[in-house]
Protein backbone atom coordinates (compact mmCIF):
# COMPACT_ATOMS: atom_id res chain seq x y z
CA UNK A 1 0.00 0.00 0.00
CA UNK A 2 1.29 3.54 -0.90
CA UNK A 3 1.26 5.80 1.91
CA UNK A 4 3.21 8.37 4.09
CA UNK A 5 4.22 10.09 0.45
CA UNK A 6 6.88 13.49 0.96
CA UNK A 7 7.67 13.64 -2.92
CA UNK A 8 6.13 12.51 -5.88
CA UNK A 9 8.74 12.28 -8.69
CA UNK A 10 7.17 12.79 -12.23
CA UNK A 11 8.53 11.33 -15.08
CA UNK A 12 8.12 13.78 -18.18
CA UNK A 13 7.60 11.84 -21.47
CA UNK A 14 4.97 8.87 -21.06
CA UNK A 15 3.66 10.91 -18.55
CA UNK A 16 3.27 14.73 -17.92
CA UNK A 17 3.65 14.36 -21.91
CA UNK A 18 2.93 11.90 -24.93
CA UNK A 19 6.19 9.78 -25.22
CA UNK A 20 7.25 11.78 -28.24
CA UNK A 21 10.82 10.12 -28.36
CA UNK A 22 9.19 6.98 -29.76
CA UNK A 23 7.02 8.73 -31.34
CA UNK A 24 9.54 11.06 -33.29
CA UNK A 25 11.19 7.48 -34.18
CA UNK A 26 8.46 6.31 -36.05
CA UNK A 27 8.28 9.21 -37.89
CA UNK A 28 12.06 8.85 -38.75
CA UNK A 29 11.62 5.41 -39.28
CA UNK A 30 8.28 6.10 -42.07
CA UNK A 31 10.90 8.32 -43.18
CA UNK A 32 13.92 6.84 -44.40
CA UNK A 33 11.74 3.95 -44.92
CA UNK A 34 13.61 1.58 -42.10
CA UNK A 35 11.76 -0.62 -39.87
CA UNK A 36 10.73 0.93 -36.29
CA UNK A 37 13.41 -1.57 -34.44
CA UNK A 38 16.67 -0.26 -36.59
CA UNK A 39 15.61 3.51 -36.20
CA UNK A 40 15.25 3.08 -32.47
CA UNK A 41 18.56 0.75 -32.32
CA UNK A 42 20.00 3.82 -34.16
CA UNK A 43 18.10 6.84 -32.51
CA UNK A 44 17.85 5.77 -29.33
CA UNK A 45 20.26 3.04 -28.00
CA UNK A 46 23.43 3.94 -30.00
CA UNK A 47 22.70 7.97 -30.69
CA UNK A 48 20.97 8.74 -27.33
CA UNK A 49 22.44 6.45 -24.66
CA UNK A 50 25.43 4.77 -25.60
CA UNK A 51 26.92 8.07 -27.11
CA UNK A 52 26.15 10.09 -24.01
CA UNK A 53 23.79 12.32 -25.72
CA UNK A 54 20.53 11.39 -22.87
CA UNK A 55 23.33 12.19 -19.97
CA UNK A 56 24.77 15.74 -21.22
CA UNK A 57 27.49 14.21 -22.67
CA UNK A 58 27.45 14.99 -26.32
CA UNK A 59 25.53 17.74 -27.45
CA UNK A 60 22.13 17.82 -29.94
CA UNK A 61 24.29 18.12 -33.05
CA UNK A 62 26.50 15.14 -32.45
CA UNK A 63 23.10 13.44 -32.32
CA UNK A 64 21.84 14.39 -35.36
CA UNK A 65 25.23 13.46 -37.31
CA UNK A 66 25.56 10.45 -35.67
CA UNK A 67 21.93 9.50 -36.65
CA UNK A 68 22.90 10.85 -40.60
CA UNK A 69 26.36 8.66 -40.28
CA UNK A 70 24.49 5.68 -39.68
CA UNK A 71 22.01 6.21 -42.48
CA UNK A 72 24.79 6.70 -44.73
CA UNK A 73 23.19 9.91 -45.60
CA UNK A 74 25.06 13.17 -46.87
CA UNK A 75 23.14 15.67 -45.27
CA UNK A 76 22.20 17.89 -42.09
CA UNK A 77 19.14 16.15 -39.81
CA UNK A 78 19.08 18.92 -37.29
CA UNK A 79 15.95 20.98 -38.95
CA UNK A 80 14.39 17.25 -38.42
CA UNK A 81 14.20 17.89 -34.43
CA UNK A 82 10.66 18.98 -34.96
CA UNK A 83 9.73 15.15 -35.42
CA UNK A 84 10.30 15.09 -31.13
CA UNK A 85 9.67 18.45 -29.94
CA UNK A 86 6.41 18.66 -31.82
CA UNK A 87 5.46 15.16 -29.51
CA UNK A 88 5.93 16.25 -26.24
CA UNK A 89 3.55 19.09 -25.48
CA UNK A 90 2.29 18.22 -22.14
CA UNK A 91 -1.47 17.05 -21.76
CA UNK A 92 -3.04 19.91 -20.24
CA UNK A 93 -4.81 17.34 -17.96
CA UNK A 94 -2.00 16.21 -16.30
CA UNK A 95 -0.69 19.92 -15.68
CA UNK A 96 -3.98 20.34 -13.72
CA UNK A 97 -3.59 17.40 -11.49
CA UNK A 98 -0.07 18.31 -11.05
CA UNK A 99 -1.25 22.44 -10.59
CA UNK A 100 -3.60 20.88 -7.74
CA UNK A 101 -0.94 18.60 -5.85
CA UNK A 102 1.77 21.19 -5.94
CA UNK A 103 -0.68 23.25 -3.52
CA UNK A 104 -0.04 20.99 -0.96
CA UNK A 105 2.53 18.54 -1.83
CA UNK A 106 6.25 18.30 -2.64
CA UNK A 107 7.17 17.26 -6.67
CA UNK A 108 9.97 16.60 -9.01
CA UNK A 109 10.55 15.85 -12.48
CA UNK A 110 12.61 12.63 -12.73
CA UNK A 111 13.20 12.12 -16.32
CA UNK A 112 15.17 10.78 -19.19
CA UNK A 113 15.10 14.26 -21.39
CA UNK A 114 17.57 16.13 -23.21
CA UNK A 115 17.83 19.53 -23.66
CA UNK A 116 14.80 19.43 -25.12
CA UNK A 117 13.19 19.76 -22.05
CA UNK A 118 14.11 23.23 -21.03
CA UNK A 119 13.24 24.49 -24.58
CA UNK A 120 9.71 23.14 -23.86
CA UNK A 121 9.48 24.64 -20.40
CA UNK A 122 10.38 28.40 -22.20
CA UNK A 123 7.37 27.66 -24.51
CA UNK A 124 4.97 25.75 -22.44
CA UNK A 125 6.02 26.67 -18.41
CA UNK A 126 5.57 24.17 -16.26
CA UNK A 127 8.65 23.66 -14.55
CA UNK A 128 7.19 26.13 -11.54
CA UNK A 129 5.21 22.94 -10.50
CA UNK A 130 8.10 21.37 -9.16
CA UNK A 131 10.41 21.61 -6.63
CA UNK A 132 13.36 19.44 -7.41
CA UNK A 133 14.59 18.61 -11.35
CA UNK A 134 16.45 15.42 -12.06
CA UNK A 135 16.46 15.40 -15.76
CA UNK A 136 18.85 13.13 -17.35
CA UNK A 137 20.91 15.96 -19.79
CA UNK A 138 21.69 17.82 -16.86
CA UNK A 139 22.62 15.65 -13.97
CA UNK A 140 25.30 13.10 -16.15
CA UNK A 141 23.21 9.96 -15.41
CA UNK A 142 20.22 8.15 -17.01
CA UNK A 143 17.08 6.16 -15.83
CA UNK A 144 19.40 2.99 -16.80
CA UNK A 145 22.50 3.91 -13.97
CA UNK A 146 21.70 3.35 -10.15
CA UNK A 147 23.35 6.41 -9.54
CA UNK A 148 20.52 8.79 -11.03
CA UNK A 149 18.10 7.53 -8.68
CA UNK A 150 20.48 8.14 -5.63
CA UNK A 151 20.18 11.73 -6.64
CA UNK A 152 16.76 12.54 -5.09
CA UNK A 153 17.88 10.95 -1.80
CA UNK A 154 21.06 13.12 -1.33
CA UNK A 155 19.22 16.28 -2.45
CA UNK A 156 16.49 16.57 -0.77
CA UNK A 157 17.45 14.45 2.48
CA UNK A 158 14.46 11.78 2.45
CA UNK A 159 14.78 8.29 2.59
CA UNK A 160 13.41 6.17 -0.89
CA UNK A 161 10.38 4.90 1.38
CA UNK A 162 9.21 8.50 1.49
CA UNK A 163 9.24 8.97 -2.20
CA UNK A 164 6.94 7.81 -5.20
CA UNK A 165 8.03 7.72 -8.39
CA UNK A 166 5.56 8.15 -11.09
CA UNK A 167 6.08 6.17 -14.68
CA UNK A 168 5.11 4.37 -17.69
CA UNK A 169 8.12 2.05 -17.97
CA UNK A 170 8.39 -1.00 -16.25
CA UNK A 171 12.08 -1.19 -16.05
CA UNK A 172 12.25 2.29 -14.50
CA UNK A 173 10.23 0.96 -11.65
CA UNK A 174 11.36 -2.29 -10.96
CA UNK A 175 14.43 -0.33 -10.52
CA UNK A 176 13.32 1.95 -8.06
CA UNK A 177 11.54 -0.52 -6.25
CA UNK A 178 14.79 -2.83 -5.79
CA UNK A 179 16.78 0.53 -4.70
CA UNK A 180 13.56 1.25 -1.95
CA UNK A 181 11.13 3.73 -3.84
CA UNK A 182 7.45 3.81 -3.94
CA UNK A 183 6.04 3.29 -7.28
CA UNK A 184 3.27 4.05 -9.57
CA UNK A 185 2.99 2.09 -13.06
CA UNK A 186 1.49 5.39 -15.39
CA UNK A 187 -1.16 3.85 -17.79
CA UNK A 188 -3.61 6.21 -18.18
CA UNK A 189 -4.99 9.71 -17.11
CA UNK A 190 -8.10 8.86 -15.59
CA UNK A 191 -6.64 5.96 -13.51
CA UNK A 192 -4.15 8.06 -11.94
CA UNK A 193 -6.52 11.00 -11.07
CA UNK A 194 -8.51 8.35 -9.65
CA UNK A 195 -5.17 7.56 -7.44
CA UNK A 196 -3.72 10.63 -6.79
CA UNK A 197 -7.69 11.65 -5.15
CA UNK A 198 -7.75 8.36 -3.01
CA UNK A 199 -3.38 8.53 -2.14
CA UNK A 200 -4.08 12.65 -1.04
CA UNK A 201 -7.34 11.40 0.66
CA UNK A 202 -6.19 9.04 3.01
Amino acid sequence: MIMNIQLFLFDYGGVIAPEGFQLGILKLSEMFSKSYKKMYDIAAREAAFESGYSAGKRNEEYYWNLIAKRLELDRDLYPLRYLYLDNFQPRSEMIQIIQNLSRRHRLGIFSDQTNWIFELNQKYDFFKYFQHKFISYDRGYTKRDEEFYKLPLEETKLTADRILIIDDKKRVLNMASKLGFQTYHFTSINSFREFITDLTEQ
